[in-house]
């Protein structure tokens, strides 16, 4: 992992290679701050070498650390009534990575699907049926007007 200081800020992760991807993965801006506190408590712990793990580092089983980890978010998931989605899909810590997608294509102000792909290490394919399925056009209507409406006042035409 990297801290990346350039026009822009974030963190550069090269991870291992999954099925057909093997490209680096970057950031948004506040994860490098997340980053930073996580290796300050890491230090005090003596887990801040360049081969320790970020999240429990102390547990060498990487699969039982996995295991703890998915157990917690689930009775944070429990606790705040958060289990279930509103149709019926049971949550667990995967559903971060679809949470992750999803924010970005609602947020992402027109971040294109191959790029956003590339990042998630999927494919737009999948982001499509997986991912975009559920979205309408009423959850991006700002950015839908916003291009219109730049267009029309660029060329003088504003209808507002």
């Amino acid at each position: 992992m990297e801290i990346v200081r350039s026009h822009h800020l974030y963190l550069r992760l090269t991870i291992p290679e999954t099925k057909r991807h093997k490209a680096q993965i970057v950031t948004l801006r506040p994860a490098v701050r997340i980053y930073q506190s996580l290796l300050r408590r890491a230090e005090i712990q003596g887990y801040a070498g360049p081969d320790d793990y970020l999240f429990m580092p102390q547990v060498e089983d990487r699969d039982s650390a996995c295991v703890v980890l998915s157990q917690n978010f689930n009775k944070i998931l429990a606790e705040t009534g958060l289990k279930t989605g509103e149709l019926g899909q049971k949550r667990s810590l995967y559903s971060l990575r679809h949470t992750a997608i999803m924010f970005r294509l609602l947020y992402g102000k027109g971040i294109d699907l191959l790029t956003l792909a590339r990042n998630a290490r999927t494919s737009v394919q999948m982001i499509e049926e997986f991912y975009a399925s559920n979205l309408t056009a009423e959850m991006n209507i700002g950015l839908l007007q916003s291009k219109r409406s730049l267009k029309l006042r660029q060329l003088g035409l504003d209808l507002a």
